[in-house]
């Protein structure tokens, strides 16, 4: 995308209001992680910066985890507009005791559409000061339980509800699906 997915519009609201309106519900110390703060400064949550910057979504889910109230925290992308509340709170029900509740959808982990317990970030600090970065390679450190697309199936489509609009071919189709057509 040639601008910042957060405020791509989906019918005629920005995909970061739609999100968080989702998320408020579920936790009420929502915060958005990004480096570059002051585009978000009118949403009305706290925007941090990465304790360890710019090194990519391991160093926003470090960061989200230091500065959440809670124990657990859902990480949900900016470029989600179908993700739905009762969705959200049924992955953080699945969480558990364990460090991550990540869904799998058409075999592939959701690792920015999880649930993570504040004690992964011992593990994301090691990842973050050896440059172990790949994200979906921090699974494989994490106590973690998968949520398959057919629990998910229960609150929509899970192509659609973990749909990222990364390009102009999905923020098409994103349109499509929210005007119903």
């Amino acid at each position: 995308m040639k601008e910042n997915k957060a405020f791509v519009k989906i019918g005629e609201r920005r995909i970061i209001d739609i999100v968080l309106e989702r998320m408020l519900p579920v936790f009420k110390d929502a915060m958005i992680i990004s480096n570059e703060p002051d585009l978000y400064a009118d949403l009305g949550v706290p925007v941090h910066t990465d304790i360890y910057p710019r090194l990519g979504p391991v160093a926003g889910i470090h960061t989200g985890l230091v500065r959440a109230a809670e124990e657990k925290a859902i990480i949900m992308g900016c470029d989600m507009p179908f993700i739905t509340t009762e969705a959200i709170a049924y992955m953080v029900g699945r969480s558990g005791a364990h460090q991550s509740a990540v869904p799998k959808i058409n075999g592939f982990l959701q690792p920015l559409s999880a649930v993570y317990a504040k004690s992964c970030i011992p593990i994301l600090e090691d990842c973050l000061q050896h440059n172990r970065l790949k994200l979906v390679r921090i699974f494989e450190e994490l106590e973690h339980t998968v949520i398959t697309a057919e629990e998910l199936s229960r609150f929509g489509k899970p192509d659609e509800l973990f749909m990222n609009v990364n390009d102009p071919e999905t923020l098409a189709k994103a349109q499509r699906i929210w005007g119903g057509g």
